[in-house]
């Protein structure tokens, strides 16, 4: 993390992917029930967060599905309680934390 002028935490934006896979950076894929009309809105709203790598809209029990990464597990609550819980026509969401990559992309 890094602090900003004022002592606050900052998110640190990762750009070199290698970075992750060598540090563990914390990676979770959450499932999104939204409000059918609002879906392609929503899945915007969350695809400008800098920490999204990826979303997808899905059939099944949810209607998107996001691929995140961060450089550690407060970040990625401060963007669960924060961000995704102030998204209006969001119904409930479920976090599934990765515990291993056996494929990626970004790996090559």
């Amino acid at each position: 993390m890094i602090m900003n002028n004022l002592g606050e935490l900052m998110e640190a934006e990762i750009t070199n992917f290698r970075e992750y896979y060598d540090n563990k950076i914390i990676t979770a894929l959450i499932g999104i029930e939204a409000e059918i009309n609002n879906v392609d809105a929503i899945g915007r709203i969350i695809g400008e967060h800098k920490n999204v790598e990826e979303v997808f809209v899905v059939t099944g029990e949810y209607d998107l599905i996001i691929k995140v990464r961060f450089p550690d597990y407060i970040a990625l609550e401060k963007f669960i309680v924060n961000n995704l819980n102030s998204i209006q026509g969001i119904r409930k969401s479920k976090t599934m934390m990765v515990l291993s990559i056996i494929k990626d992309m970004y790996m090559r």
